[in-house]
């Protein structure tokens, strides 16, 4: 329970979503299940941490670079659920109380988007635009971690109503909602293509029961998205081109720095050198995008081991949707969903450089994996 609140927790605060791990994992350490059980993927994970300290110790500046590698401890999450969401009360239990927490803070956006909204109609400022520069942050700092986090649990959610039941229906379209009135584009896209990839298995009519309202507020809030792509549009909007001018200096990095990256947290740093416009408008502490970024910063060998790691999701997840476990199945259409929605996103954004959305990716990754293990020592005589 504790590693199902500390997911959960994701969705409110980082500080009570590292405590309950911390907690978790003292709790674990006593228990001291049997079989313990490692999820396959962690062996390219660990490839990725030691490619990760390689990098540091090439950077001139290693003193900058320990965020990243304290984040590593957030695996834990993962092995957790990996060892404890393994059967399928606990697994119906996870899915609804991420569902009712993050129908609840999309409840609490639209509200926020309502104020916000008031307030940008008075002033009329950029800055106060609620779909642009001050967008809906739920429970979140930051409307990206929002948004990632929603994102998650929609693609997660979908394919397991099998499972929690169809009365989950309206908190799911709540957070779908959340989604748009979120007004991030790479939310959007990562809905889309993670709700394309669990097609091929979705009954039509519950597809249907998910799209319609999706698209009904889609279309009452259609001269709001426009405002929202004329914005991009007219391009003057720092975010939009100061996005392409990272990703133009991020392959110039990767070129000069091939191996081993600039050095983990120096893209701000050395973002200045290679970039000769004003980089005022815009924020260039990270790539936004999760390829761009770990290549520059971290070099060649760790984006192999990153490229690596998802390679193991992908082809798990695939085949544990061939499964006749029903319940082995459902969750691994879940996983697959939620993983290529958050990769859809972070084309546009370093979402696994944000704590709260990369610990409940992590736990969604991780629910299949235990399924299967317990699924295997039940078939072995």
């Amino acid at each position: 329970m504790v590693t199902l609140l500390c997911a959960t927790a994701t969705l409110v605060s980082i500080a009570a979503a590292q405590i309950l791990l911390a907690v978790a994992c003292l709790m674990w350490i006593v228990i001291r299940p049997r079989p313990f059980y490692l999820p396959p993927y962690i062996l390219p994970l660990f490839v990725f941490l030691l490619m990760t300290l390689l990098s540091l110790a090439m950077s001139p500046e290693p003193s900058r670079g320990w965020a990243p590698i304290r984040k590593f401890v957030l695996i834990a999450i993962g092995l957790l659920a990996a060892n404890f969401v393994n059967t399928q009360g606990r697994a119906k239990t996870t899915y609804r109380l991420l569902l009712a927490v993050a129908s609840v803070e999309a409840m609490t956006s639209f509200v926020q988007f309502v104020l916000k909204e008031r307030h940008f109609l008075t002033t009329g400022e950029l800055r106060d635009d609620p779909m642009a520069l001050d967008r809906v942050k739920g429970f979140m700092g930051h409307w990206m971690t929002f948004s990632g986090g929603q994102l998650l649990i929609w693609c997660a959610a979908i394919p397991v109503l099998v499972l929690i039941g169809r009365r989950w229906l309206i908190p799911l379209s709540f957070v779908g909602i959340a989604i748009i009135f979120s007004y991030t584009r790479s939310a959007w896209l990562g809905a889309g293509a993670g709700i394309s990839v669990m097609v091929p298995w979705l009954p039509k009519k519950l597809l249907v029961s998910i799209l319609i309202p999706i698209l009904v507020v889609a279309l009452l809030a259609a001269p709001l998205i426009y405002h929202r792509y004329k914005l991009s549009a007219q391009g003057e909007f720092g975010p939009d081109y100061g996005r392409v001018a990272l990703w133009k200096v991020g392959l110039q990095m990767v070129h000069d720095h091939p191996w081993f990256g600039v050095g983990p947290e120096r893209i701000p740093v050395e973002f200045p050198h290679y970039y000769q416009g004003d980089s005022g408008k815009f924020y260039f502490g990270h790539m936004q995008n999760d390829f761009i970024q770990i290549a520059a910063e971290r070099g060649l060998l760790c984006f192999a081991a990153f490229l690596w790691f998802l390679f193991a999701l992908f082809r798990s997840f695939l085949r544990f949707t061939k499964s006749s476990d029903q319940l082995l199945q459902l969750t691994a259409i879940s996983s697959l969903a939620a993983l290529t929605g958050f990769l859809v996103m972070g084309l546009f954004e370093y979402n696994f450089g944000d704590s709260e959305p990369l610990m409940l990716f992590l736990f969604l990754m991780s629910i299949p994996f235990g399924i299967d293990a317990v699924s295997r020592r039940k078939t072995v005589p």
